[in-house]
């Protein structure tokens, strides 16, 4: 990128970090609240400005397009401008602003497009009313009663949500979009960990999402009083949460291959009184990995392992699945584009890893190609106002995913990539 592109780079991040500033620190712009609304008003604004046309879906997802020559489904570039509450600047914003930057270069040159270009900045992916909300509209994956039945966590309905913000709430199918319309994915995105940042690397090319597969488990034993009940006598159910919850770290150092992840990230204990042995511990855990078969057997291992300390400690368990999401392998042609754009830009080959949290491009990617860059966050720190990543790296991978864009726009064999 020259001197002037980093500069106009620059601009649109100081524009959006100006949009949103929360007074306890970092940003704060909700899904379908004043300051999202005001970010994709930007955002149609400088894209309009670019010369491309912009149009937004039912669900208030703003699309900016810029038209080929041919008859063929578009390249789609782009991430979300919502933020999780005191949340940072690049988180999102970077996938959006870099597809901005790469459609204004490729429209002022003026070379010749078989394929439309689209860039997309979707609505609550960070998840105030259910993770994903616009991506998933657009693939027609939001349940019928979504307007009444998804809430956020202060009580908003998001229907009551999106009427507040202008958007009609007749249909939740009403953005599903036919995706042979849509060739392929690109997204650049903050790594959100300490990969990168550990090895020195500018870029990183995504080869999978990881599944995830989040467990509720219930331990029940018997409340009792905490100086009379002898020890050997008790039915504690937090003593058995918790020899199941080193059992399950170590289980997943030892049988995860060295790529699996396992969380245990919510405890609930009834009464929770200091004089009173627990009666009842809830735990809320999650797995997360990119072999589904590698997942399957861990979360499967998990429910053993509980159903085991519950019967050595004399208490009860139940468990349940919650949540479950399979893999998303990105799209092997897409991945090798992104190899070739880095060796050319680089001199040297990008390291290529795993994506631990998910994306729009994991919602997309399950329906057309899709493909990830990372660039590295200082200290591996995400959903904070420290948030930050060097402007070189960010150089480096818009550079790259202009060079890949360039290459299918370009491209009349492919109905999709």
């Amino acid at each position: 990128m020259s001197g002037a592109d980093i500069a106009r780079l620059k601009a649109d991040f100081e524009a959006v970090a100006a949009i949103g500033v929360d007074p306890q620190g970092g940003w704060s712009r909700p899904a379908y609240g004043e300051a999202e609304c005001t970010a994709h008003d930007w955002f149609a604004n400088a894209a309009r400005e670019a010369g491309l046309s912009v149009r937004q879906d039912a669900f208030g997802n703003s699309i900016a397009r810029l038209e080929g020559s041919a008859d063929l489904p578009a390249l789609a570039i782009g991430s979300h401008l919502d933020t999780v509450t005191c949340g940072g600047l690049y988180d999102g914003a970077l996938g959006v602003l870099a597809g901005l930057e790469v459609a204004r270069r490729i429209a002022r040159s003026g070379e010749a497009r078989a394929r439309p270009l689209e860039i997309i900045a979707f609505r609550d992916e960070e998840g105030r009313f259910g993770a994903f909300t616009g991506s998933r509209a657009m693939a027609g994956q939001l349940p019928q009663d979504a307007f009444a039945s998804m809430r956020a966590a202060d009580g908003a309905v998001l229907g009551e949500a999106m009427e507040a913000a202008g958007f009609k709430t007749e249909r939740a199918d009403a953005a599903r979009r036919d995706m042979a319309q849509i060739a392929c994915w690109l997204e650049l995105h903050i790594e959100q960990g300490p990969v990168l940042e550990a090895t020195g690397e500018p870029i990183g090319v995504v080869t999978a999402i990881a599944g995830q597969e989040r467990l509720s488990i219930r331990f029940s034993g018997s409340a009792g009083h905490a100086g009379t009940t002898p020890m050997h006598l008790r039915r504690d159910a937090f003593a058995a949460a918790a020899r199941f919850a080193d059992r399950f770290r170590d289980m997943i150092l030892v049988e995860g291959e060295n790529s699996a992840r396992g969380t245990i990230g919510i405890v609930r204990v009834t009464p929770n009184q200091g004089n009173v042995i627990p009666s009842q511990v809830s735990l809320g855990l999650e797995i997360r990995d990119i072999s589904a078969p590698l997942l399957a057997h861990l979360a499967g291992r998990a429910r053993a392992l509980a159903q085991q300390t519950g019967e050595e400690m004399s208490v009860d368990v139940s468990c349940r699945t919650s949540y479950a999401a399979p893999p998303v392998p990105m799209d092997a042609r897409l991945v090798a584009a992104l190899d070739g754009a880095a060796r050319e830009v680089l001199g040297r080959p990008a390291p290529h890893m795993p994506s631990g949290a998910n994306h729009d491009a994991g919602i997309l990617g399950a329906l057309v190609p899709a493909a990830m860059l990372f660039v590295p966050c200082d200290g591996g720190l995400s959903h904070v106002p420290q948030e930050h990543t060097d402007w070189p790296p960010i150089a480096d991978a818009v550079a790259v995913m202009e060079r890949t864009a360039r290459r299918l726009l370009a491209s009349t064999e492919l109905t999709q990539c």
